[in-house]
């Protein structure tokens, strides 16, 4: 039996050649495998000099502690060049997942407050979710650290100033890269995959001095008690399961 078989037009292999090309240039699609949002609320809280960066501070754990739900980083000028802050990192470990600190940072010339991610042992990767230099508050830096401790880095500016008013700092870690976001607006995106058995502490911490702020003068200290405070009313991981 003779059977005639329709002939396509020239334009349509053409349009499907060019989505075949299209959608192998998509970023692999990631399974809906979410677990359920959990509060990071158990640290250990850093005690001594901390000289990474030539940094100027002593850790105490007299300048970490929490209202209500809050946790309050206190800085302030101790005097005879001596400066007191205070250095959260969580006692476990976390994987791939989204990183979430809502934060109200200080300013201040010479402060370096931030929330973020590190392995820690040995230190690198790192996430930085928000760094603000303090004399510098219109801008908020996110910054990917990879282990050779090659940096991939965003700046998000805002008029009115990041500093002294909540915001939400969040990175998602997969398995090949990592999406940075500030308020629930994306930021970026790096494309990397972490070596085998990495996972991540959270860390909250305002530096004194050091390379990128540089050292604080009186005017960091011009508040009613002295003291300036970074604080963190939520910090949330949610897992991912690839």
């Amino acid at each position: 039996m003779f059977s005639a078989r329709a002939r396509s037009p020239r334009w349509a292999g053409a349009v499907l050649a060019a989505l075949s090309m299209l959608l192998l240039a998509q970023p692999p699609a990631h399974a809906a495998s979410w677990g359920t949002p959990q509060t990071v609320d158990s640290w250990n809280v850093v005690n001594g000099r901390w000289t990474a960066n030539h940094e100027l501070e002593t850790y105490t754990p007299d300048c970490v502690w929490y209202e209500g739900s809050t946790l309050i980083i206190k800085t302030y000028n101790a005097g005879g060049g001596q400066y007191r802050s205070g250095r959260v990192e969580s006692k476990a470990l976390y994987g791939y997942g989204t990183y979430s600190f809502t934060a109200s940072m200080p300013n201040g010339r010479g402060l370096l407050p931030a929330v973020w991610g590190a392995y820690l042992n040995p230190w690198l990767p790192e996430m930085d979710a928000a760094e603000i230099v303090g004399q510098n508050p219109t801008a908020v830096y996110q910054t990917f650290h990879d282990t050779n401790n090659g940096q991939t880095q965003w700046v998000r500016n805002n008029a009115s100033a990041w500093t002294n008013s909540y915001h939400t700092y969040a990175y998602s870690w997969w398995p090949d890269h990592i999406d940075f976001w500030v308020d629930g607006a994306f930021t970026g995106t790096k494309w990397y995959t972490t070596p085998p058995g990495t996972g991540m502490h959270f860390i909250v911490n305002t530096a004194v001095g050091g390379d990128w702020p540089g050292n604080p003068d009186a005017s960091t200290w011009a508040t009613a008690d002295g003291a300036r405070y970074l604080k963190v009313s939520a910090i949330t991981y949610t897992p991912y399961y690839p």
